[in-house]
């Protein structure tokens, strides 16, 4: 299977089931440049929301969710697998209340499990031959006046991959 991580694959018909592969792929691909970024640029890319339970859910959706498809189609090696498999079983040793500092927003940038995320999501892009992407990203934000000032009522974000080198 052909993918092309810049690819806009949710603009395709994904009852497709290749187009629906490739565009769960490039959602991995995002959530491991989300991964292997600053605490600010996690922050910046999540939005509202807590951010650290937001991209293990994205991981867990778009690699623990749809793994045996990318190996299926080719899109995985058994190798590359085994490696993502390593950063899943990291999370799971960290779920519910084993690791309640992991967990937590405002120790985000400090807090040391969360650079060693920052290392093998970079490592795993890498292996994937993907670490010249990056995130680019469009953001709606509605709000509300209520009792309690101005309140955010709903939040859109529409992201897509983008080569560094590319002008």
């Amino acid at each position: 299977m052909d993918f092309d991580p810049t690819y806009k694959y949710g603009d395709t018909d994904l009852t497709n089931e290749d187009n629906l592969v490739c565009w769960k792929f490039a959602e991995l691909i995002k959530n491991l440049i989300t991964l292997s970024s600053s605490a600010d640029r996690q922050a910046e890319i999540i939005g509202i929301g807590a951010t650290c339970d937001e991209m293990v859910i994205d991981f867990d959706s778009y690699f623990t969710l749809s793994y045996k498809s990318y190996l299926d189609n080719g899109l995985l090696t058994v190798d590359q697998f085994e490696t993502l498999k390593e950063l899943d079983t990291y999370f799971e040793d960290r779920s519910g209340d084993k690791s309640p500092d992991f967990w937590d927003d405002f120790l985000l940038d400090t807090n040391p499990e969360w650079q060693i995320v920052r290392q093998k999501a970079k490592m795993i892009l890498g292996l994937l031959g993907m670490q010249d992407l990056t995130i680019e990203f469009d953001r709606e934000e509605k709000y509300e006046m209520t009792d309690k000032g101005k309140q955010i009522t709903m939040q859109s974000t529409k992201t897509r991959l983008l080569r560094q080198n590319a002008s």
